[in-house]
């Protein structure tokens, strides 16, 4: 490999990827628009309250692959984690625990026996097949397997989508999920627990591994907007950057999602037109409607809580019941979410009739949250 790497986007992806090369000796050079790192993880300050850009948290803690990463380059003691482990279903017939396991599932209250017979009898295999065999999967979704159960157990897979993925079935490939049913495998040396950043805001993962890369003398520039990949003879010969100045590199990695891509950063002859069509085909493809609301009091000691039946939200997430760094003291921060078709995003009534629904709905959980609201701020 080449020694002088350009890496495009400082999101999650290309510090990783950019830590594991300047660890390796590389010359790594950090290309990214705007003026802060995290990319879809970024944090911002709000009334002395750390909002996340969407709930983040880390998934199977140290099988995750961030996880993983920081352990192999030995930073991993640097980023201070908070155990999420209080969650919970909510129906009609009032709060369920969440299985932290397999093994759990026998005591799932929330569907009938038969349906959690039903379940254990598709994660058993999922949780013992071998990493390989989960890429034949990808190009299934996990509705395959899901379109057949009963509404209580799809809910289920729909809160288990929610906490791994913040997506949809439809959305997710049987591949991805049966990894992620692997990795959570006990008998197999995974683990279901999962973590926040113990002082707050996701992106303090991000500012480990910018720390990292720094001090492998890599080089980082933000508000630096990249305007073309240069490719000559099919080999790639550079970067353009939006101010014109051309920067030569032999080697270029994008860390954008591919529609983006390859649509903004490369000439049209570039790739064939099969290829683009099959990329473009990602674009808008799921899009969400989350909201911060900062109350008064602690409505829940819960950390998450994930509504079953006819809700417009998806989940209740209390960060403050997870690290209380997040918000002044002796207030409470919490998120709600929910998937939306991506049209939704662009229409601001929609939008307000949305968290107006979220509202009620909270209410409806919680008598006591109306009178307990300070502000909510949605985003989409």
């Amino acid at each position: 490999m080449c020694k002088q790497i350009h890496v495009i986007g400082e999101g999650v992806g290309g510090l990783t990827i950019s830590a594991l090369l300047a660890n390796s000796g590389h010359q790594v050079e950090i290309f990214e628009k705007i003026r802060q790192i995290g990319g879809r993880t970024a944090s911002t300050v709000f009334k002395n309250h750390i909002l996340d850009n969407g709930f983040h948290i880390m998934p199977f803690y140290k099988k995750s692959a961030i996880f993983e990463i920081l352990k192999k380059l030995s930073i991993e003691s640097k980023l201070k984690l908070a155990k999420v482990d209080n969650i919970a279903f909510y129906s009609d017939k009032g709060f369920h625990k969440y299985p932290k396991g397999i093994g759990d599932l026998l005591q799932l209250s929330l569907i009938p026996f038969s349906s959690r017979i039903k379940i254990l009898r598709i994660l058993f295999p999922m949780a013992f097949t071998s990493m390989k065999k989960t890429e034949e999967l990808d190009s299934l979704s996990l509705t395959e397997i899901t379109k057949k159960l009963d509404d209580n157990t799809n809910a289920f897979f729909e809160a288990v989508c929610m906490l791994a993925f913040a997506d949809t079935s439809d959305h997710i490939s049987l591949g991805e999920f049966t990894r992620t049913m692997i990795r959570a495998n006990p008998f197999r040396g995974g683990t279901s627990e999962f973590v926040y950043p113990q002082d707050g805001g996701y992106d303090a993962i991000s500012h480990v591994l910018h720390d990292h890369i720094i001090a492998n003398q890599g080089k980082i520039h933000l508000n630096s907007q990249i305007k073309k990949i240069v490719i000559k003879d099919s080999k790639v010969n550079g970067i353009i950057t939006n101010d014109g100045i051309f920067h030569p590199s032999k080697c270029v990695i994008v860390s954008l999602p591919a529609y983006q891509a390859v649509n903004r950063l490369f000439d049209s002859n570039v790739f064939e037109q099969k290829f683009i069509d099959k990329v473009n085909r990602l674009d808008k493809t799921t899009a969400v409607v989350e909201v911060h609301f900062a109350l008064n009091k602690k409505i829940d000691s819960r950390q998450i809580v994930f509504p079953v039946g006819d809700f417009t939200t998806k989940g209740f997430f209390f960060i403050s019941n997870i690290t209380p760094t997040v918000c002044p003291q002796g207030e409470h921060l919490m998120i709600a979410g929910t998937p939306v078709t991506p049209s939704i995003v662009e229409d601001s009534t929609k939008i307000k009739e949305i968290v107006e629904r979220m509202k009620n709905e909270l209410n409806l959980t919680y008598p006591d949250f109306k009178e307990s609201l300070i502000w909510d701020r949605p985003m989409a």
